[in-house]
């Protein structure tokens, strides 16, 4: 079994050397290159759904804190906040706690939409780019170190931020490392979900004005 420090340290070296992590895949014989452990990208998918589910617990544990301070600080106060506010509502934080348990229910699958969406776009240009080597394998090595980004959830607030531009820096050096792509096309590939949902929008306006 391997160890649970040696795991997180590999993890954590995804993240902070992307294109050291990518070098060490694609040369394992250099010795002299710090070489972590090899995760799948189903395998770092669960890893990264520890990070969510931490985040949750924190989530929660901020907000109550935060709403328990409020409601000491309306009851001191001399002014009667209760003909404005139902405390009993507000501490019960019904829906922020139903959010976080679905995020972290539905996170597994809508991970598996994300890793298979990404295994196809590497592929298709790993392709087209005439790559050498197992494409499937590279691009198992750029959604596993992508999802590495998840461990800025372990940041209260902000890590979702952190986490997003994280990730476009870890696709990059992975895309550039992995397939060799140039700097452009691998924003160009990094921007394609955003491309592909604004055209799915724009097919659903037009059929909604086709049929009114």
């Amino acid at each position: 079994m391997m160890n649970l420090l040696e795991i997180f340290k590999s993890y954590a070296h995804y993240l902070v050397h992307p294109f050291k992590t990518h070098e060490a895949f694609m040369h394992p014989e250099r010795e002299e290159l710090y070489h972590p452990i090899k995760f799948s990208a189903y395998e770092s998918l669960v890893m990264s759904w520890v990070f969510i589910i931490i985040n949750g617990i924190f989530k929660v544990f901020i907000l109550n804190i935060t709403v328990l301070w409020l409601i000491n600080l309306f009851t001191d106060s001399a002014f009667d906040f209760t003909r404005f506010i139902n405390f009993e509502e507000f501490s019960g934080m019904h829906f922020v706690v139903l959010s976080t348990v679905l995020d972290i229910i539905f996170y597994p699958i809508f991970g598996l939409l994300i890793v298979q969406y990404w295994e196809v776009v590497i592929k298709f240009f790993g392709n087209l780019l005439q790559v050498q080597g197992d494409l499937n394998e590279k691009a198992q090595n750029v959604v596993s170190v992508y999802l590495s980004s998840h461990m800025f959830k372990l940041v209260p607030l902000i890590g979702g931020a952190f986490q997003n531009l994280a990730g476009m820096v870890l696709m990059y050096a992975g895309l550039r490392k992995e397939l060799n792509a140039s700097p452009s096309l691998s924003v160009c590939i990094i921007l394609s979900p955003f491309v592909l949902m604004l055209a799915l929008a724009s097919l659903v306006m037009f059929v909604v004005m086709l049929l009114s």
